[in-house]
């Protein structure tokens, strides 16, 4: 038995070996612990420097739970060490920690759109890396691009500056690289054509110079290569026609020269060649369209290229888009164009194309074949002859149709009425005679008439009334006779009207002068006009610009044109007016430049024009007018004024040469008896007259204070508070009592009498404009009502305890403030302090657009609000929406977005940063499309959670263009929207949450597209978002 026992005892070595391993394995398992604290350690550092988390996102992280728990971390599975750390789209603010370096086994990190600064920390294990859509600084880490793992970098829409290191070494495994819209400067380093497993390369919108590297060339596998908007020079390397794989290729915006390597057109897989806005010159290759089968964008405008348009183009079948415009193009169009299916942008003006025989113009007969085409621009070329008729066979979709500035002949055609989707016709600066087609009233679609300077004779025809929509009118510089049609009156969404330089003649009818919608410029000047002014100017309220010079008016100038409060420009010059100057004009202090000049006008020097404070040139010349001249205002400017052929006047400046105004002449001895009486007589008098006139002018003053110091536009509708009942509702317009402030003047909180509160909106009328903002709003409030839209219940013009003038607008108090107070709340405020419910977002969405809607095409004059955002966007106590502040309101419904500028307006300062519609930008008039992209914004802010004025978005990114990109970029909505509305109920949706709020931000995006044309309209977008708001069941 002894034997046995001592036979299984193992042997003392044995023992040692396994307490050995033993051993080790506690040493492995120690470390192993030891490093995953380590990893923890860094994640909490990391969420420390995070100043904001409004998510809450990273509650989750903290010692109570396993680290391979917390939300965004993914562990590997042997080590269970940290490999993964997602964080996209969660607003996160703070400081991008570098102890993230530490992370020994990060292979995943994505924290892109987010609100994070600091340095970028190289972590040389990783293998993707998007940081993009932040506001990190510095340089980039030398360390990180030479990251043998690197497979995915993008840096893009942050704030890095410095250069793009040229000691790098080459991750072998790089397949994307987007360094793009930052402020790196400084070449492309040549090194970057080492990195040839390449596919994606982007670096627009930076500051980098000097020539594009060649060895560009050998990255055989990239797929886009963008570096415009950089001020790269030089020539395109032909060696980039190595790129054979090259499906998307844009360098605009740069500043390169000379012309476009041959090897470039080799590259067969191209679908957008995007090129516009260099120097680049030379011709294109006859075989291009053979060469680039599937092209789908050409874009090379505002180049030097010259040559042919080559036919071969239309061998390139999927081509959609062609902008040759703003070159040195000759020869003829081709006329083969029409084998383009998808084509729907043709642009090849400013150019100098021909067509001289009649067979030179058989491309238009071509095109009619392109059943998609919307834009088709051909001004500003050497096109002579006359406009076939096949103009007419053209695709119906067209919206756009430009042939100013040519030597066209001959007559409109008729057939141009077959067009009944145009939008914009433009057929100025040429030499078309005879009269306009009667048959130009069927294009009841039609936003633009562009006619002026040609040789069009005959009458205006009265079919012009049918063009509904029209919002500018231009058939000045022509020969038309007769009289102005009444008709005209129709066009109720008319903001631009020039007649002038024509031989019109008879009187102006009153149904033009009621187009209340007119409201940047009416010219009727340089016609045979007679008769008078008739009153119903009074109605042009909304009207900045009046040029009724060189006409044969006559009559007194009317009192009512005191009433159009808004004029900047009016010009009555060399006509008949005689009487004197109304004394209603007093009104007009909006007045830049007066011209008056050559007329029969009698009575006072108008001096009361010296207080106008923009008032800039003024011209009362050739009358036989009265009185004293100013030195103060306008008139203490010599070039400023012309008062020269009034014989009459007197004083003035020294400069303006006018005899010194005679002093009252010395009183000369009165008879004894006249002496003694009269001041007898006048003593008694003034005993028995004094006490009454001090009760009359006390009652008088009383009573001036209560009612409107002008005509209220409003009037007849509303109950009338006085200043001092609105001063008793508010203390006084207490400090405490202020609710807002905006730029016209200042919102307060009132009680009235019965309790009703109310909200007082006093104008600071120190402001430039603000009395314009009153009277606009007025205007658009004076026949709309809906439930969207801010009920006002009155307003006041009168004068405040000191006499001074006063205006104000009340409306009903909303408890729950603005949106913006909700969708961005402070840390101390009280309205606004819960985040707003999945619900209540898209009920909010609903009502806006709904509001919009209406305004745009149900009311009996079509509105347009342009000044949408979340702060005009008011909650009452049940939470539905009010559409408020109509300051910058105009009146249409439809404009085209490239339409021309109105003279002396501008809407460029029109609305608010990040609202504005980048066509206002640029001059272009306001457009019910502009409140589409207004509201756009305001959609996507609403479900996003982020200004369009956030510091993340700068070097060209927009709030659209983040949500697009994450968007196209595979994330989900549920990613990219505000996580402070997704509650677990609205989560269980799962699959239906994620298509609703895909519908609701594609809404937005479609509604904020760049071009006008391509925007949505508010019906379709009230439509998708009450089919969303169904689909929840909300």
């Amino acid at each position: 038995m002894n034997e046995l026992i001592k036979m299984e005892r193992p042997p003392a070595s044995h023992l040692v070996v396994i307490l050995l391993f033993l051993h080790q394995l506690q040493l492995i398992w120690s470390q192993s612990q030891s490093q995953v604290d380590n990893d923890q350690s860094v994640l909490l550092s990391f969420k420390a420097a995070i100043s904001s988390d409004p998510s809450g996102f990273l509650t989750s992280w903290n010692t109570s739970i396993p680290l391979c728990q917390w939300a965004g971390v993914t562990c590997s599975t042997n080590t269970s060490r940290v490999s993964g750390l997602v964080l996209e789209h969660l607003s996160l603010a703070g400081t991008l920690s570098p102890s993230l370096a530490n992370l020994t086994h990060l292979a995943t990190l994505r924290l892109s759109g987010n609100m994070l600064t600091g340095h970028i920390p190289a972590i040389p294990s990783l293998a993707l890396l998007d940081l993009s859509s932040n506001a990190l600084q510095g340089t980039l880490p030398t360390q990180l691009l030479s990251s043998n793992n690197l497979t995915y970098l993008n840096l893009s829409r942050n704030s890095l500056t410095g250069s793009i290191p040229i000691s790098i070494s080459i991750p072998p495994s790089l397949t994307s690289l987007d360094l793009s819209s930052n402020n790196l400067t400084g070449q492309i380093p040549p090194q970057l054509g080492s990195f040839t497993s390449l596919i994606r390369l982007q670096l627009s919108s930076n500051s980098l110079e000097g020539a594009i590297p060649s060895s560009l060339g050998n990255l055989s596998r990239l797929s886009t290569l963008d570096l415009s908007k950089n001020n790269l020079r030089g020539e395109l390397p032909p060696h980039l026609g190595n790129l054979i794989s090259l499906v998307f290729f844009k360098v605009s915006n740069n500043m390169l020269t000379s012309s476009i390597p041959s090897s470039i057109y080799n590259l067969s897989a191209l679908n957008d060649l995007v090129l516009y806005g260099n120097l680049l010159s030379g011709e294109l290759p006859s075989d291009i369209g053979a060469s680039l089968p599937n092209l789908r964008v050409l874009s090379m405008y505002n180049n030097q290229l010259s040559g042919l348009v080559p036919n071969s183009l239309a061998n390139a079948s999927r081509l959609e888009e062609i902008d040759l415009s703003q070159n040195h193009f000759s020869g003829k169009i081709p006329s083969n164009f029409g084998m383009l299916k998808n084509l729907t942008w043709l642009a090849l003006e400013h150019n100098q194309l021909e067509a001289r025989e009649a067979s030179d113009w058989d491309f238009i007969q071509s095109l009619a074949n392109c059943s998609l085409l919307d834009h088709l621009s051909l001004d500003t070329n050497n096109l002579t002859g006359k406009l076939p008729s096949s103009v007419g066979n053209l695709s119906t979709e067209l919206s756009w149709l430009s042939l100013w500035d040519n030597q066209l002949t001959g007559e409109i055609p008729l057939e141009i009425a077959n067009l009944v989707n145009l939008n914009t016709l433009g057929l100025k600066g040429n030499r078309f005679s005879g009269k306009i087609p009667n048959s130009i009233g069927q294009l009841s679609n039609l936003g633009a008439l562009i006619l002026f300077g040609n040789q069009l004779s005959g009458g205006i025809p009265s079919s012009i009334g049918n063009l509904t929509r029209l919002n500018e009118c231009y058939l000045d510089h022509n020969q038309l006779q007769g009289e102005i049609p009444s008709s005209i009156g129709k066009c109720q969404n008319l903001i631009i009207l020039d007649l002038s330089h024509n031989r019109l003649s008879g009187t102006i009818p009153k149904e033009l002068l009621s187009l209340s919608s007119l409201s940047y410029y009416l010219s009727l000047s340089h016609n045979l006009l007679s008769g008078p002014l008739p009153p119903e100017v009074a109605r042009l309220q909304s009207l900045s610009y009046l040029d009724l010079s060189y006409n044969k008016l006559s009559d007194r100038i009317p009192d009512s044109l005191g009433q159009c409060l808004v004029l900047e420009n009016l010009a009555m010059s060399n006509n008949l007016f005689n009487g004197s100057i109304p004394v209603s004009l007093k009104n007009l202090r909006g007045l830049k430049d007066l011209d008056l000049s050559h007329n029969n006008l009698l009575g006072d020097f108008p001096d009361y024009l010296a207080d106008f404070p923009y008032l800039e040139h003024v011209d009362l010349s050739f009358n036989d007018l009265i009185g004293k001249v100013p030195t103060s205002g306008v008139f203490a400017n010599r070039t400023a004024v012309s008062v020269v052929g009034n014989s009459k006047i007197c004083g003035g400046i020294s400069s303006l040469d006018l005899p010194a105004c005679p002093e009252e002449a010395p009183k000369k001895k009165k008879h004894l008896v006249v002496q003694i009486v009269v001041p007898v007589v006048c003593g008694i008098l003034l005993i028995i007259l004094v006490p009454g006139l001090y009760i009359a002018c006390f009652s008088k003053r009383n009573l001036t204070r209560k009612r409107n110091s002008f005509r209220d536009p409003l009037e007849g509708q509303f109950l009338n508070l006085s200043y001092a009942e609105l001063a008793k509702a508010t203390d006084d317009f207490s400090f405490d009592n202020l609710i807002g402030v905006g730029n016209y003047g200042s919102v307060f909180k009132g009680n009235l009498g019965s309790g009703e509160l109310i909200a007082v909106k006093v104008l600071d009328l120190q402001q430039q404009g603000a009395s314009k903002s009153f009277m606009a709003e007025c205007e658009a409030l004076r026949n709309i009502r809906h439930r969207n839209l801010l009920k006002i219940l009155t307003v006041c013009s009168s004068v405040d305890a000191s006499g001074r003038e006063f205006k104000a607008m009340v409306s009903k108090f909303m408890p729950n403030g603005n949106l913006d107070m909700w969708v961005h709340p402070k840390v101390d405020q009280k309205v606004g302090s819960r985040s707003l419910t999945l619900a209540e977002r898209v009920n909010i969405a609903v009502d806006v657009a709904t509001a919009l809607n209406y305004l745009h095409n149900l009311c009996a004059t079509p509105v347009m609000h342009c000044d949408l955002k979340p702060s005009n966007v008011l909650l009452d106590e049940n939470m539905t929406a009010h559409i408020a502040d109509f300051g910058l309101v105009r009146f249409l419904q439809k404009i085209n977005g490239k339409g021309y500028r109105a003279p002396s307006t501008s809407v460029a300062a029109m609305g608010s940063i990040g609202y504005v519609p980048p066509e206002y930008g640029v001059g272009n008039h306001v457009s019910p499309q502009g409140d589409v992209y207004s509201y756009g914004v305001l959609l996507i802010e609403l479900f996003i959670g982020k200004r369009p004025t956030d510091t993340m978005f700068k070097d060209g990114l927009t709030l659209q263009m983040f949500v697009e990109n994450q968007l196209s970029n595979g994330s989900k909505a549920t990613q990219i929207v505000d996580a402070s509305f997704l509650s677990k109920e609205s989560l269980d949706l799962g699959e239906m949450l994620e298509k609703c709020l895909q519908l609701i931000l594609k809404t937005g995006l479609s509604c904020a597209k760049v071009r006008p044309r391509e925007r949505i309209k508010i019906k379709d977008v009230v439509r998708q978002l009450e089919e969303v708001r169904e689909f929840l069941l909300l």
